[in-house]
């Protein structure tokens, strides 16, 4: 099993809204990962705390926030526009601009991303 995964915000979201359809499988996917060096990026959380606190409240968008800020088996990286912006430029296909940025590192640091966009596991190909 891998050391390291990138978590998309479908998997937080998942995990932290029980009217996902989802759900189940988010709750199975982070206790499979628990443990390992979860790879969050700065958009991710944006994007998560964003959905939570409108789908959901603000209260469980604080409560991601406080399980993923300063622990210990996360890692966020820091953004690199640049060419996070070039490898988007480059994709063919529509895709926002966190998922594309996601493929680019998962690629990047040869590390699984863990995601339920369909669009995203394609590009990983």
């Amino acid at each position: 099993m891998d050391s390291k995964y990138i978590i998309d915000s479908s998997i937080f979201v998942a995990f932290y809204y029980e009217g996902d359809q989802n759900h189940k499988n988010a709750l199975e996917i982070i206790k499979t990962i628990s443990g390992k060096t979860l790879i969050i990026h700065p958009y991710v959380i944006s994007e998560v705390v964003t959905v939570l606190t409108y789908k959901v409240s603000k209260e469980v968008a604080e409560v991601f926030l406080s399980d993923v800020i300063g622990v210990d088996d996360v890692f966020i990286p820091n953004p690199d526009v640049l060419s996070e912006s070039e490898f988007f430029i480059f994709q063919k296909k529509k895709i926002s601009f966190t998922d594309s940025t996601l493929v680019y590192l998962a690629k990047k640091l040869n590390v699984k991303l863990v995601t339920f966009d369909k669009q995203m596991i394609s590009l990983l190909k």
